[in-house]
């Protein structure tokens, strides 16, 4: 190995505060020995060279010394995407001794054109247990992700539950989806404040769920129970942080059920991490997922956690959290969240979280030392 930091090129679909893939990569940024490895992004997340999101970390990557190439959204014009994605490796690509690509349904442009480029190390990461909300998008991804998957040299996931999922027998290495503990602990003085700032009583119980507005998240579902919730707690509220494509269909969902005045659309927000002391009870009825930032984020702040059966078992790194089917009435769901907001913070979680692996230092740690070994390999 030369003096000179390995350079990665991590390929996400977006730099959005609200993503958790965002997130992930934005912590390793935080926390790498820029001597060692240098990080620049890819995304495209962008609509004729606008970026779609306000809330992002492009600017602030730049800032610490990274670049952050775009090209234009895929789903709007795939040729146009293939081209851009080309026209970046052809122009930058024999720079990096990496590519680590976050899409696996985009890899097979993505990797292509990396192993085109000359690039050996290609890493494909899978980051969930499948592959779209719609039926025909996971048919068409079945043929996308068996390509890229023959242009990738290596195999990162975030769970093991994800890993199989998309590589299924093929070896592939676990690398938690770390997070900086100690900023989501839990906060009196946050809570209070920002609980006059949302205008949230004192003891008013608070259902917080956190994401996209995407529907995967399953959100207007997650409404829909905080009604009957709201029956019983007239008091409660419900703090829903992100934002996405679906804002309208959310905010139409919660005027049909008459909660205008207790579910609050906080946005995208810096203080996310303070924003977890706001509530009592973190509530994911997801449809699917990898293994949630926002999951890790709300046990490290003591949030008794509810997840559908449809997030993995992983997810409750603590062993406190509550899983409940789809199938289930709306009545089982409101008698696990009513036991969970009676069962209180759990103030243990973030050493636990420590002693399992969910430091993002110590994730940065072990990703750097897995490109090291690749190219120690080479």
């Amino acid at each position: 190995m030369t003096n000179a930091p390995i350079r990665v090129l991590q390929v996400v679909p977006s730099l959005n505060r609200s993503a958790g893939i965002a997130r992930v990569v934005y912590n390793w940024n935080r926390f790498h020995d820029e001597s060692r490895v240098h990080f620049d992004f890819l995304h495209h997340s962008s609509r004729n060279g606008i970026l779609m999101h306000n809330e992002r970390y492009d600017e602030e990557l730049e800032a610490t010394g990274s670049k952050v190439y775009t090209v234009n959204y895929a789903a709007d014009d795939l040729r146009r995407f293939m081209r851009e994605v080309h026209e970046v490796f052809e122009k930058v690509g024999f720079s990096y001794d990496i590519v680590h690509c976050h899409m696996p349904n985009s890899a097979f442009c993505v990797l292509r054109e990396a192993e085109l480029a000359g690039i050996k190390h290609r890493v494909l990461h899978s980051h969930l247990n499948n592959s779209s909300d719609k039926f025909l998008h996971r048919l068409r991804n079945v043929p996308l992700n068996a390509i890229g998957k023959h242009y990738a040299t290596d195999r990162i996931a975030c769970s093991e539950d994800a890993g199989h999922f998309l590589f299924g027998s093929q070896p592939f290495t676990v690398i938690n989806n770390g997070i900086p503990l100690e900023q989501f602990a839990y906060s009196l003085e946050s809570r209070e404040r920002l609980r006059a700032e949302l205008g949230i009583g004192h003891i008013d119980p608070v259902i917080g769920c956190v994401g996209r507005f995407v529907k995967q998240k399953n959100f207007p579902f997650a409404i829909r129970v905080f009604a009957k919730f709201h029956e019983a707690f007239p008091d409660g509220k419900m703090l829903i942080l992100g934002d996405g494509d679906n804002r309208d269909e959310l905010k139409k969902t919660i005027m049909t059920e008459h909660l205008s005045d207790a579910v609050i659309l906080a946005g995208v927000r810096e203080d996310i991490n303070k924003l977890y002391s706001v509530m009592d009870v973190f509530f994911m009825p997801s449809l699917y997922e990898g293994l949630p930032v926002s999951a890790v984020e709300a046990q490290a702040a003591g949030l008794p956690c509810v997840y559908s059966d449809k997030v993995p078992k992983e997810t409750d790194i603590t062993g406190t959290g509550a899983f409940v089917s789809l199938d289930n009435g709306v009545e089982q769901w409101i008698n696990v969240l009513t036991v969970a907001l009676n069962g209180g913070r759990l103030m243990e979680n973030p050493i636990l979280l420590e002693q399992r692996g969910y430091s993002a230092k110590a994730n940065a740690e072990l990703l750097m030392q897995h490109y090291e070994q690749l190219i120690a390999e080479r």
